[in-house]
Order: structure tokens, then C-alpha cells, then sequence
């Protein structure tokens, strides 16, 4: 028997029911959000029942992690360690999962309606605050935050002081010896300012920055935080929008462990305008990079000497996106990243480690036939994979400077890119109207393709399962999963009737 005719004849069941006595749990329907990827499994969130349902790819196996209150909004953490459900109770509820399995929900009660979340690095602290421009209950207090022990399950909540703004994001940076003692910074970015907070010391008062002088009647948004460490110790970099300097922050060598230490500030030059920033180790120690898209131009700063180096770009770049390649040395693999603009028709591959010694012979660009969007490296190697205005997945190879077109058949969906480089995987509406998932080797360009039963709402890469999932977007789940290699019609495993597993148990 069929999977569909499964479910089929159990929501027959479920609706035969109708005529007896029964719980009215069950005329409720699932209301299931998601699926959200996490590193080894796929999850939904269900509000009728409240839980979280984890599908774990590579072994089939569904598990249910209870909620105390139907879901109200839904985080995952960035590197797929778990899930942050805030429910509507308003308790915040954490959900680990691994390869070993879903660990056990820790729950934490909050008073705050939290619209945005920032994890750490390690993902043992997270921060909830108020969204820019978000706002509930009678009187909101956007300067209202939560500060999350994921793993131990305490949870503070507390008021920033304020300037007149609200927060216009938080970052979090790793857990890490500053000021001489373990310390977890974290910063939240406010017009002309910057709050600094201790995660390891969570009800110390916060450390205010201004990046202006209180003269100084110009608009100098923060908008980029990024780590580095200098010459040993911690130094935090940061973009604002409406200044031509990046701000560095050091600390002092000794500070008690309860108290937030006051950073030094200091301003490198970084061209004109920039619109993004990284901090690296490289060949030649620690560099920070922008790039300056009103110049066209990328700098490399020392941050010790304060030294810059502008690079012609040789087109507008705004963007910059660090990964490991192969160096044009030959000495191993280093630091590189892609530089474009967007929906521009030039990238740029940059030698990171090469920049300041070879400026433009370190630059490698490649002017494609159409506005490029959708860009990601292929990690390992030099290259990267494009979708372009004409409906084309290009693979872009830079020691060949070519572009490779694949051209879709109807339409191309999703793009994702195995975490080894050598595979790309998409989804297409083929000239037969049929939906596809296709998997491309990249070092042949050979395709091979699956047909897929229904169309798919999202594609999915579950990296540490090796697998992909096409989610087809029934309330019931229904899903179809496929390996991380060669694709064709046998190799489509589909489950259907995911989150009616249970049902009557829960």
C-alpha cells in the first residue's frame, strides 16, 4: 500500500470520527509552520497539539518535542544546533538537536513580546529583543531585552538605557578572555551609539559608546560588528552607515569579572562609504577588509599601524563573502572571498591573503552576460555557482575565468551547494511542466535529475545527514528526501503523513 493511500484512509478515519463522542482536541487542524533546517534534522512547529515535530533525515526517524503553549514565533539557530520557539504563553523554549538525536527542551518564561533573536557563535547564549519598528501589548518597551543561558535554562530580561532609538540590532560576539576574565560581548547597535553587555555577567550594568561627539549633528548608524583579535587581544570592528571610518574597540588589560569593561575606541580609515566589512587573519596577520562601492575600490587596513590600501575593483562592488580556497601561490589553502554588487554583472574572486602584497594581480573578475543574484562559493575551491537574470545557474571557475550556463527548463527554484564544493542541487520546473530536483558535478557539469511527486515549497540541505529535503507543502507533511549524490527516480524516498504520527498519543 501506497504512502498517499495511508494517509488517505487515515484522514478518513480522522473524519469518520465525527459521529462518536470524542476529544475536541481532534477537530483542530495541525497549524504547522515550517519546515526550518537545522543541521540533522527538519523541523515544524504545530500549534493545534502543541509540540515541535523533528524529522531526522538519515535514519526516518519523527520525534515530538513538546511545547507548554502553541508557537508564536520560531528561531533557528544559524549552524542548525536547535530550534528557539517563543510560544504564546510567552515562554521561550529551546529545542537541541544533533546527530545523536533531539535532546530535551529547556523552557524558559519571559514577560517580554520579543520579535528578534541574536545567537552566540557556540550557541550556549542568545539574546531576544524588539525588531526595529515592531511593538505589542498595551505599552512596549523596545529597549526591553532577554538575555538566554541556552544550555542552563536562565533567562533575564532587562531595559537598555536609551538615547531617544531603539535597538537597531544586536550581535553577539565568542566566548573569549577580554579584560582579564572569560567574558561572552555582546553589542547592541542604536543611532550614533553602541550598547556593550557582558553575557557572562548578565545583570551588570551595560557600558555606552558614542561614535560622535555630542557636537556632531551628522546620522552615523552601526551596522556591521565583526571579531578579530590583535596583536592577542580581543578587538571588535565596527561599520557605520554615514561614516568613512571603521570604529575598532579594544579593552583594558584587567577589569573585575561583574563589571562590563569600557573599550578604547579608535577609527581606521576604510575608504569612501563602505558597505561591508571583514576581519581575518591572513597571510601577513590580522587585516580588516571593505568594500567601497562608490570608489569601486576594496581596502586592506593594518589595524595596528592604521595603514590602508585601496585596490581598484575594476567594477562596483558592495559586497564581500569570505571562504577557504586553494591560494594562487600554490601555498595551501587560505582565506578568499567573492566581490559584487547587486544584480551587478562582474564578480570579483579575491585573494584575500595576496590583496595587500599583489593589490590588482591578487583580483580575478569575470563579466557574465546578465545581472547576477543568488551567489555562493563552492568552499575548497576557486570557484563559485550564480543564478543570473535569465533563468541559468552559471558555474563561475576562475583559474579558467569562464562562466559555465545551465539553462533551466521552465523555471529554476531553489539553489544549494554541497558543504565539500564538488555538487551543486536546485529544483526546476522542466519542459514537461514537472517538478525536478537536480544535482550538477561540478567538475564535469554532468546533470542528473529526480523526479519529484509533487512541487516542492522549499528545498532543503541537512548537511550533517547528508541529505536533501523537498518539502511539498501538505498540512499533514509530506516530504521527499534525497542523498547528497547522483539523482535519479529510485533515489527519491517520500514520506507523506510526517506529523500525523502520533496523533492519538499526544
Amino acid at each position: 500500500m501506497s504512502p498517499r493511500v495511508v494517509v488517505c484512509l487515515a484522514l478518513l478515519g480522522l473524519a469518520g470520527l465525527t459521529a462518536c463522542d470524542r476529544p475536541a482536541d481532534l477537530d483542530r487542524p495541525l497549524d504547522a509552520q515550517g519546515p526550518f533546517a537545522l543541521s540533522h534534522h527538519v523541523a515544524w512547529t504545530l500549534a493545534a497539539d502543541p509540540a515541535v515535530a523533528l524529522l531526522q533525515p538519515a535514519t526516518g526517524r519523527v520525534t515530538f518535542a513538546a511545547l507548554s503553549a502553541a508557537p508564536r514565533r520560531v528561531f533557528p539557530e544559524p549552524a542548525g544546533r536547535g530550534l528557539l520557539v517563543i510560544g504564546t504563553d510567552g515562554a521561550a523554549s529551546w529545542i537541541p538537536a544533533d546527530e545523536r538525536g533531539v535532546g530535551q527542551a529547556v523552557r524558559m518564561p519571559l514577560t517580554g513580546d520579543y520579535t528578534a533573536v541574536a545567537f552566540g557563535p557556540d550557541a550556549g547564549r542568545a539574546v531576544l529583543y524588539h525588531a526595529p519598528g515592531s511593538s505589542g501589548g498595551v505599552l512596549s518597551n523596545p529597549n526591553q531585552i532577554a538575555i538566554l543561558d541556552l544550555g542552563g535554562g536562565a533567562a533575564i530580561e532587562r531595559s537598555l538605557r536609551s538615547f531617544g532609538g531603539e535597538p537597531l540590532g544586536v550581535v553577539l560576539g565568542p566566548p573569549q578572555a577580554v579584560a582579564g576574565a572569560d567574558r561572552q560581548m555582546a553589542w547592541v547597535l542604536a543611532e550614533r551609539y553602541l550598547s556593550v553587555l557582558d553575557l557572562a555577567a548578565p545583570t551588570a550594568r551595560e557600558v555606552v559608546v558614542h561614535l560622535t561627539l555630542a557636537e556632531d549633528t551628522r546620522s552615523i548608524r552601526p551596522a556591521q560588528v565583526v571579531f578579530g583579535e590583535v596583536e592577542g587581544a580581543a578587538t571588535f570592528f565596527v561599520r557605520a552607515e554615514g561614516s568613512d571610518d571603521l570604529f575598532a574597540l579594544t579593552f583594558p588589560d584587567d577589569a573585575p569579572a561583574d563589571e562590563v569593561p569600557r573599550p578604547y575606541l579608535t577609527q581606521l580609515p576604510a575608504g569612501a562609504g563602505p558597505s561591508d566589512v571583514l576581519a581575518l587573519q591572513v597571510a601577513d596577520g590580522m587585516r580588516v577588509f571593505t568594500a567601497d562601492p562608490g570608489s569601486a575600490t576594496l581596502s586592506v587596513i593594518d589595524p595596528v599601524t592604521g595603514r590602508r590600501v585601496g585596490v581598484d575593483a575594476g567594477a562596483r562592488v558592495s559586497h564581500l563573502l569570505p571562504f577557504r580556497a586553494q591560494r594562487a601561490d600554490g601555498e595551501g589553502e587560505g582565506w578568499s572571498a567573492l566581490a559584487w554588487d547587486d544584480h551587478g554583472d562582474t564578480v570579483v574572486f579575491v585573494d584575500l591573503d595576496l590583496l595587500e602584497r599583489r593589490r590588482g594581480r591578487a583580483l580575478t573578475p569575470l563579466v557574465l552576460g546578465a545581472g547576477v543574484y543568488d551567489l555562493q562559493p563552492l568552499p575548497g575551491r576557486r570557484g563559485a555557482v550564480a543564478r543570473d537574470a535569465r533563468n541559468r545557474l552559471l558555474l563561475l571557475d576562475f583559474d579558467a575565468r569562464t562562466a559555465t550556463p545551465l539553462q533551466a527548463g521552465r523555471s529554476l527554484g531553489a539553489v544549494r551547494v554541497d558543504p565539500g564544493g564538488d555538487r551543486i542541487y536546485a529544483t526546476v520546473v522542466g519542459d514537461d511542466s514537472a517538478d525536478y530536483a537536480v544535482s550538477v558535478d561540478v567538475d564535469t557539469a554532468r546533470v542528473t535529475a529526480a523526479r519529484l511527486p509533487a512541487s516542492p515549497g522549499r528545498l532543503l540541505l541537512v548537511p550533517g545527514a547528508g541529505r536533501l529535503v523537498a518539502d511539498h507543502q501538505a498540512a499533514w507533511g509530506w516530504v521527499s528526501v534525497l542523498p547528497l549524490t547522483d539523482l535519479d527516480d529510485d533515489r527519491v524516498q517520500v514520506r507523506e503523513g510526517l506529523l500525523l504520527q502520533g496523533a492519538f498519543d499526544r
